[in-house]
């Protein structure tokens, strides 16, 4: 299984599109989660209309790796499960998973990104067990600290003993930033299922205010 985690804090005018062109991957992932933090704006409205399934951070004071963090606690994996981390402003060319995946054949490789940037940045895709070897020597999945997201995330993968893939260089089947990109039409979208909009436990979502 695949699962693709978006972090968005006020994302409303770009999260479709990176949740659109998941859908739109020849192989796409089996679990789409937009982690949004504290959004004040549609963030939550948008990522559900295009079908994704969304959790809510709660007291998130770590920015991007904090929510990374929750929703990793969150989501229940097998070993030999991948998680794909997607920044919300980008959108992904419709062979990259299937091209990703076939960078992950080697077993000894645990993560590939999708462009020359570190692991974590853009688009990455990571097993599970490689995470949860960091969560086990670390405490953590991502640092939270000063050196944070993506160069944290590729150092302590190789401090625990796992290879990085070669990154898929863009000029080949690079990611698209959501800036230069027109609107998705709306025929596009896929609406979320009903039962999609709180797929995790309820104690990792926290309750929209009452209307004043």
């Amino acid at each position: 299984m695949i699962a693709a985690i978006i972090p968005a804090h006020d994302e409303a005018a770009r999260v479709e599109h990176a949740v659109v062109s998941l859908h739109r991957q020849t192989r796409p992932p089996e679990r789409i989660l937009v982690m949004s933090d504290d959004s004040t704006d549609a963030t939550v409205e948008v990522a559900l209309h295009a079908g994704a399934e969304v959790l809510l951070t709660v007291d998130n004071r770590h920015h991007r790796a904090g929510a990374l963090n929750q929703a990793l606690d969150t989501v229940r994996m097998e070993p030999d499960d991948l998680v794909l981390v997607l920044d919300p402003g980008v959108q992904l060319p419709p062979g990259f998973l299937a091209r990703a995946l076939a960078a992950l054949r080697d077993r000894n490789v645990g993560a590939v990104s999708a462009r020359s940037t570190a692991v974590g940045g853009p688009a990455a895709l990571i097993r599970w067990q490689a995470l949860e070897d960091v969560h086990r020597s670390f405490g953590r999945y991502c640092d939270e600290g000063a050196v944070t997201g993506q160069t944290r995330l590729a150092l302590d993968l190789e401090a625990v003993g796992w290879r990085l893939s070669p990154p898929l260089e863009a000029e080949e089947d690079g990611p698209v930033p959501v800036e230069h990109l027109a609107p998705v039409p709306a025929e596009h979208a896929v609406p979320a299922p009903v039962e999609r909009v709180v797929p995790v436990p309820i104690e990792v979502l926290r309750a929209e205010p009452a209307a004043a």
